[in-house]
């Protein structure tokens, strides 16, 4: 007869949890000069500023007192000519501008030279509001320079400041929408008007760029250094720029000094400078190193030295100056697949220059691609983001933060597909005791995750695991079920040794069916009853197993009986013989008729043979 149970408890099939992927990053910045990304981020800025610029609500006006100065000045010249002047002076002052503008252009052909002749003919082009307005800032340009009296000097300049006001924006939003149809011929006119307005430092900037785009280095510098020089508008941005152009052209010539600096020997970096050629030694990014060579002097005392006492825009210049090489050497390494070369060579440089941010951006994109030291590379990470010139910086924190959290979150992942593994060729009751104190553990400790995509990988776990457990505690009351079962069976192992013994099994089987039949109720309807249902359908099997195994006992039974009764040395009795068979032919006639159906053919037979036997005897 079968004895212990097998199988006795499969887990139900849920969603698989899965592992937080982490977001791809994919390396492709070479540089960070003055390039095609610079340009055409600066060139949307512009031109988003040009559609956003206010419409002039009111138009500049020649005021009395301007005009009266004009007149005393004008008298000086003499008579030659003073008609003309002094009918385009009223006419200009009545609000009649096209016919100011004829007197005027006739009055300057023997006059070129005439100061307020010149503005008052630009004045008129303004106010006509033409296609002139370009040949009014180009009349007004060389009067930026001309020595004159300081009321006509500041009208010069308002007028200007009104013109450049009104034609920048047009002239940007010009080169936006054929920059990158006719980059040629959009850089040429933007070049052209900058001639006209060399104080506009926002189209310096974009001019520059532009130049330096199409591999103009030189061209783009001086248009940066004049830029910086002649701006009174957004003069730091310009000023930036130059100081960025300049660098590659100071590098070979500050490559000693940075020798020795990098060899923390400030005191020969500076010797080293003072040996310069001079028309580099005295540019704005050497004096800035010279000083904070000064500075680590004596503030040099750990492995990296002190940060240097400078704004953000010219400490990164500073940097760029001790560092981009190296960077520049680091990126071309990633690029070829050698993220571990360049990560030991950044690994070096680094502590030299901790706030660089174009270094502090590769380093990380090598951690990241290494999958070493998540904190350190977001670290890094989060210093690379505050330069904007940086395209991917934010794409790189990004991925770096999800690293982080897939970093926390998955060993937990692994943690529960581990636990589950433990019980998948089979449970006990010690199983289910270990796995339910791993999953409780484990549903405890759940990391907290920061992204949307980590909050819903938390959620899944969190939820398969409350499946799990509540799994495990029906799956618990099975394996108790099954341990009295495998109980109950143990004793007949080696087969039942008579009727009592297959009695006895017979009532704790019928015991162990209601137990059974109980908690089967308890669990109510759906898949928490599979498991009891395949454990009463097993205790039944075996139950009808037993009938069969105690009818064929009770047959044997009857037949030894019989056959003590008629042995041939012992005493006849002669009316207990007959009692005693009469009651063994009564036993056999009815296990013949009850269990006719589970009584094997040899027993049939067995039976109708004794009763044949005992009858004849009894003379029945």
């Amino acid at each position: 007869m079968t004895g212990t149970s097998q199988g006795r408890h499969s887990f139900r099939d849920i969603d698989p949890v899965q592992s937080l992927r982490t977001p791809s990053f994919e390396f492709s910045e070479i540089g960070r000069e003055a390039d095609l990304a610079e340009h055409d981020r600066r060139l949307d800025e512009l031109a988003r500023r040009a559609n956003t610029a206010p419409v002039a609500d009111r138009l500049l006006d020649l005021t009395p007192v301007a005009a009266g100065a004009l007149a005393e000045m004008s008298l000086v010249l003499g008579d030659d000519g003073e008609d003309l002047l002094e009918d385009g002076r009223a006419n200009a002052h009545a609000g009649e501008y096209g016919t100011a503008l004829e007197l005027l252009t006739e009055y300057l052909r023997g006059r070129p030279e005439h100061q307020e002749a010149r503005y008052l003919r630009a004045f008129c082009m303004y106010r006509l509001d033409g296609q002139d307005q370009v040949e009014a800032l180009r009349i007004l340009l060389p009067l930026r320079d001309e020595p004159m009296e300081d009321g006509l000097r500041e009208q010069v300049r308002e007028l200007r400041r009104e013109l450049r006001r009104r034609l920048t924006p047009l002239e940007v939003g010009a080169y936006a929408r054929t920059a990158r149809s006719d980059p040629e011929g959009a850089l040429e006119r933007a070049e052209a008007f900058l001639e006209l307005v060399p104080e506009e430092g926002s189209l310096s900037c974009l001019v520059a760029l532009g130049q330096a785009k199409g591999g103009d280095l030189d061209r783009a510098l001086d248009t940066a250094t004049r830029g910086a020089a002649e701006a009174d508008v957004d003069e730091e941005q310009v000023s930036a720029l130059a100081r960025k152009l300049l660098l590659p052209y100071l590098r070979p010539a500050a490559a000693p000094a940075v020798a020795a600096f990098k060899g923390h020997d400030p005191r020969l970096a500076r010797a080293e400078l003072s040996r310069m050629d001079p028309r580099w030694r005295h540019s704005a990014v050497i004096e800035d190193f010279d000083a904070y060579l000064a500075q680590c002097v004596t503030g040099w005392k750990h492995t990296s030295p002190p940060a240097p006492r400078l704004p953000d825009d010219r400490a990164d210049d500073l940097y760029s100056l001790i560092a981009e090489a190296d960077c520049q050497q680091a990126a071309a390494l990633m690029q070829a697949g050698r993220a571990d070369v360049a990560e030991r060579l950044l690994s070096l440089v680094l502590p030299l220059v901790p706030g660089f941010r174009w270094l502090n951006f590769l380093y990380a994109a090598c951690l990241l691609r290494l999958g070493r030291d998540p904190e350190r590379a977001a670290a890094c990470a989060e210093i690379a983001v505050r330069d904007t010139s940086i395209t991917q910086a934010g794409e790189l924190l990004e991925a770096i933060k999800g690293w982080q959290e897939a970093a926390v979150i998955n060993p937990a992942v692994e943690e529960y597909v581990s636990a589950m593994k433990s019980v998948s060729g089979g449970v006990s009751t010690d199983r289910l005791t270990k796995l339910r104190t791993r999953l409780t553990v484990l549903k405890r400790g759940l990391p907290a995750a920061r992204s949307e995509s980590g909050r819903q990988v938390v959620r899944e776990l969190e939820e398969a695991i409350g499946q799990r457990l509540a799994e495990i505690a029906d799956a618990m009351v099975v394996a108790e079920l099954y341990d009295s079962y495998d109980a109950v069976m143990a004793p007949v192992q080696g087969g039942i040794a008579g009727t009592a013994a297959a009695d006895q099994l017979a009532r704790s089987l019928d015991d162990l069916a209601e137990r059974i039949k109980d908690k089967r109720r308890a669990a109510g309807k759906g898949a928490g009853r599979e498991p009891f249902d395949r454990l009463a359908e097993l205790v039944t099997a075996r139950r009808a197993e037993l009938d069969r195994v105690h009818a064929g006992l009770r047959v044997s039974d009857l037949v030894k009986r019989f056959n003590k009764l008629v042995e041939p040395h012992r005493p006849p009795d002669p009316y207990a013989v007959r009692t005693q068979l009469a009651q063994i032919r009564e036993e056999a006639l009815r296990l013949r008729k009850s269990h006719k159906k589970i009584l094997s053919a040899r027993e049939i037979e067995l039976l109708d043979e004794l009763i044949a036997t005992i009858s004849k005897v009894l003379g029945r």
